[in-house]
């Protein structure tokens, strides 16, 4: 991110002299620059420590916005969250449960929030897991899909996706927006478990059977309801969770369950708090009252679109949505000959029919139990939420 250096008053768009909107728009200038100042302060160094820190500011700001709904779930749920003398590694067994009811529901947001990325609910098609130990019926992990972004430069140049098919071929896919595991199960490399869990075929079953003969809401069009690969980035620079995931031995070499295309640009708007965001949307819809801000199609797109949008009419730099903090790009195939098929050569899909079970037995075998010779979590229930006044 360039040096901010504004020059004061700023120069806005004619929409808001037209509004009348100085003053909000002289507020809204404030709050942006000091935000933007506030992330510099952290990251400046390019360091994963200084991109930790500001999430985990961002993840205090988050508590705080819900920390009513925590404090009454947390006394119904609490109880599914393990201590770390409630983990026996040798009896770990593993199952997925897709999330269907707002019990479920209600699980996965208490799990997501305790981590400290900014909270998504996800957008377009969506499939949530919770993954459970039913040797003592704690939480393991979480894993939430939803719709592929339509651009995504690293996959679309790695797999040389024609344009003409490039949409019927990427809603083929889907996109890991939360995977990753809890503790103490995050100290037996669980996170792993999640990836092969979202490189199962009981995901791909469960897509094809809730996508099947489903008609898209923007394009009243039927989409192929096979699901070949999901995309994903990781959380700071490379990844430990998502390098080097093994699924099985063929000829005595790994199979591995990903393959990493490299870093992505650096440009998006997770480093916008939502407090400020929320200001940004308001500032938006008393600025344009003709043009819609809710309903379907209001994912990261919309909101990347609407600051930027904001960001021209203040005068601000372009360059406030470039985070520069590394993330990197994978892909976790389905199929055992996606180039071809995302080339659109019209290749039928060959696909990697792996059972969870499966996948979760290797997981113990390969990950688990050496890890537990090794480590010995103190993170579990107690830790979960300990900045929130219960």
């Amino acid at each position: 991110m360039m040096p901010i250096l504004i020059e004061s008053p700023c120069k806005y768009s004619l929409n808001i002299y037209q509004m009348g909107m100085q003053k909000e728009a002289d507020h809204l200038a404030e709050a942006i620059l000091h935000e933007m100042e506030y992330f510099q302060s952290f990251v400046l160094e390019e360091s994963k420590k200084g991109y930790q820190a500001f999430y985990e500011e961002m993840r205090l700001s988050n508590l705080k916005n819900h920390q009513c709904w925590i404090k009454k779930h947390w006394s119904k749920h609490q109880h599914i969250f393990a201590y770390p003398n409630e983990l026996q590694p040798a009896r770990i067994e593993p199952y997925l449960e897709l999330v269907q009811n707002q019990h479920q529901s209600n699980i996965f947001r208490l799990a997501r929030l305790t981590w400290n990325l900014p909270y998504s609910s996800g957008y377009g098609r969506r499939l949530r897991y919770l993954v459970w130990d039913r040797s003592n019926q704690k939480l393991m992990g979480i894993l939430g899909l939803q719709s592929p972004p339509l651009r995504l430069p690293n996959r679309d140049s790695a797999y040389r996706i024609p344009y003409e098919q490039k949409i019927d071929l990427v809603n083929q896919t889907m996109d890991a927006y939360t995977l990753g595991a809890l503790p103490p199960y995050t100290d037996l490399l669980a996170g792993k478990l999640l990836v092969l869990a979202a490189a199962s075929q009981d995901v791909r079953r469960d897509y094809e059977q809730k996508y099947n003969g489903r008609l898209t809401t923007m394009r009243k069009a039927t989409i192929d309801s096979s699901l070949i690969a999901i995309t994903t980035l990781s959380a700071y620079g490379r990844s430990s969770l998502y390098n080097r995931v093994s699924q099985g031995f063929e000829d005595g070499k790994n199979i591995w369950a990903t393959t990493s295309l490299g870093p992505c640009e650096g440009w998006g708007t997770s480093h916008f708090s939502n407090e400020l965001y929320q200001e940004i949307k308001k500032f938006y819809k008393l600025l344009y009252p003709q043009k819609s801000v809710s309903g379907f199609g209001t994912g990261p797109k919309v909101r990347l679109q609407i600051i930027a949008a904001i960001l021209h009419d203040l005068g601000l730099p372009k360059d406030f949505m470039r985070h520069d903090i590394p993330r990197e790009v994978f892909i976790i195939p389905h199929i055992s000959n996606l180039e071809k098929v995302l080339a659109g050569c019209g290749d039928a899909p060959i696909y990697n029919d792996q059972s969870f079970e499966a996948l979760a037995q290797f997981w113990k075998e390969r990950y688990a139990f050496p890890r537990s010779q090794l480590r010995c979590s103190l993170q579990g229930n107690s830790t979960l939420f300990r900045d929130v006044a219960m």
